[in-house]
């Protein structure tokens, strides 16, 4: 009697060929939705917002990648997520998905669940699954929304699962800074044409050692990192003229704020553009 081994027999391979455009054609409809979300995110924003999106990294990974931003408002992954080149599936707190309708969003938007007590292994297994695929997985450092001293933009710890992850996946991760989506907090900048300026600076992909071991390209990694958000966020500041109000506080502080400086007070952001610099 011939004993098949999974990898040898043919039978396995178109069942597991089959299987992968099964959970791709399942795919399709959730992707359609989550791409239609993107650009209406972009339309009603679009009276109240003004974006301006600056790329200061010469190279673009190819494949999957970790894209890692600080937190500042819960308006930071919908713009992040429709402004940015590449679609997002983020890594969100499970709190979003316990109402049934709130959790079919999310999934519908390709988002999937973590604790943020930072031993979900269940959201680190389905994170390298959609790196493994190509796909671009997005989180928080912070595990929260942080201002001040308290924010990685000023030096704060961050959470190690996301350098543990690049490692342990071999995706590099592209650091991403985003400043003004707390001013949103405000009812006041909602009125319509009011525009509201949002800065995002993306950086370099920062690649994990793999000559080192797991612990020590961790470790070097996430200082890494945590140079790269404080440098990102001098860039902006250099890069659009920014003032010291325009720098994360805390949503409270925002709902208090009586006005919102004005632009024409400020010199013209876009003197200093460069090639990788969109105002949208």
């Amino acid at each position: 009697m011939a004993v098949f081994v999974g990898g040898s027999n043919p039978q396995f391979k178109i069942a597991g060929l089959c299987e992968k455009v099964l959970q791709v054609n399942r795919e399709i409809p959730k992707r359609l939705f989550s791409h239609v979300c993107r650009h209406l995110v972009r339309i009603l924003l679009f009276p109240c917002c003004r974006v301006h999106l600056a790329s200061f990294g010469q190279w673009r990974p190819h494949g999957g990648f970790i894209l890692a931003s600080n937190h500042i408002s819960h308006f930071d992954p919908p713009i992040i997520g429709a402004w940015y080149s590449r679609y997002v599936d983020w890594m969100a707190m499970e709190e979003l998905f316990r109402a049934k309708l709130s959790a079919a969003l999310m999934h519908g938007l390709c988002a999937f669940p973590v604790r943020r007590d930072g031993t979900d292994r269940r959201a680190i297994r389905e994170a390298l699954a959609r790196l493994e695929i190509g796909r671009t997985v997005g989180l928080f450092p912070e595990g929260g929304i942080r201002a001040g001293k308290q924010s990685i933009l000023e030096g704060a710890p961050m959470w190690p699962g996301t350098c543990a992850l690049s490692v342990r996946s071999g995706k590099p991760i592209v650091p991403c800074v985003i400043l003004g989506t707390d001013r949103l907090y405000h009812p006041g900048n909602w009125l319509p044409y009011r525009r509201v300026s949002i800065w995002i600076g993306v950086g370099e992909p920062l690649v994990p050692d793999e000559t080192r071991s797991p612990a020590d390209a961790r470790e070097a990694l996430q200082e890494q990192l945590s140079r790269t958000f404080i440098n990102l966020k001098d860039r902006l500041q250099e890069h659009y003229h920014l003032r010291p109000c325009d720098l994360p506080v805390t949503p409270q502080a925002r709902k208090r704020e009586d006005y919102l400086p004005i632009l024409a007070h400020r010199p013209d952001s876009r003197s200093a553009e460069h090639p990788g610099t969109g105002v949208k």
